[in-house]
């Protein structure tokens, strides 16, 4: 898989699962095969917002399979 099919898997993964993200991911830490990719969560971009805890959403996608795997931060 290329990064722009890595990161389509991992936006129709979020959608799918009615997790709220700003689409144009970015690729982070690769590793095993699997590749993180991290999107930002729409609360950061309300200015009448001060802080947002965990600021992003980030998934696992398999680079071979294609399944994804979402990252727990809490």
């Amino acid at each position: 898989m290329i990064e722009v099919d890595i990161i389509k898997q991992a936006e129709e993964f979020l959608t799918s699962r009615d997790i709220g993200f700003v689409q144009s991911g970015i690729v982070g830490r690769k590793s095993d095969g699997k590749v993180e990719v991290i999107f930002p969560v729409p609360e950061t971009l309300d200015p009448n917002v001060a802080v947002v805890e965990p600021p992003d959403v980030r998934v696992w996608v398999n680079a071979e399979s294609g399944e994804v795997e979402l990252i727990n931060q809490m």
